[in-house]
């Protein structure tokens, strides 16, 4: 039987409580409360599929947003959300040589063995990223969904685009395309664009790009 996993990082409240609004907000834009949508996803997309579902925690943080159920998994960090973080406790910028990212190989071999992996939580481009390329360099099949990353909360109330039980790379590339050519820009700039910015195979979208992971 094939082991596939959802895995997803860092649901605390640091990166979850910025995307919250009064209950009033919700009630006069007539959305549904992005949480609540995001707990049916993962559920609908994920746990109803077959899939293990796995949340990433620092040790030092508690869950914030997200309804696990009995038989989800918890994996923690091999660092604190203060080592992670790109704020001193006094609230100012870290430099980058200050900042520290979990080891993406600890986590994964915190997983077990894995036939197929699916990544989502915090952040599409930078942590997501290197743990879904980390991913595939042990031989995972490995796709991160876009709609399931930080940029959930500019997509879950896109009526003409999302789905709270399907995943589309290509229905996502082509939404994006759409909404880019709105500004003017060109086909060839927007695909310029496009590649740069999800040129990593972990987004499916170019099978042909190789890895090219920062250290």
């Amino acid at each position: 039987m094939e082991n596939k996993i959802f895995l997803y990082l860092y649901p605390i409240q640091e990166f979850n409580k910025v995307f919250l609004f009064p209950n009033e907000f919700y009630e006069e834009m007539k959305r549904e409360k992005p949480f609540d949508i995001l707990n049916e996803c993962i559920n609908e997309r994920y746990r109803k599929q077959g899939y293990q579902i796995v949340y990433v925690l620092y040790p030092d943080k508690e869950m914030f947003g997200i309804n696990p159920m009995p038989n989800d998994r918890i994996i923690y960090t091999d660092i604190i959300f203060k080592e992670a973080s790109g704020y001193n406790e006094d609230g100012t910028e870290k430099e980058d040589k200050d900042i520290k990212y979990p080891n993406e190989q600890y986590l994964i071999n915190q997983l077990g063995f894995v036939d197929k992996i699916v990544i989502g939580g915090f952040h599409f481009s930078d942590c997501v990223k290197r743990v879904a390329e980390c991913c595939l360099e042990n031989g995972i099949d490995t796709l991160v969904d876009l709609d399931l990353t930080d940029l959930f909360f500019s997509l879950y109330y896109q009526k003409n685009y999302f789905k709270k039980d399907e995943y589309s790379p290509e229905r996502y590339k082509k939404y994006w395309q759409q909404k880019a050519s709105r500004y003017g820009e060109n086909i060839d700039f927007i695909e310029k664009r496009f590649r740069r910015m999800y040129g990593s195979p972990v987004y499916k979208f170019y099978a042909d790009n190789k890895i090219t992971r920062k250290k």
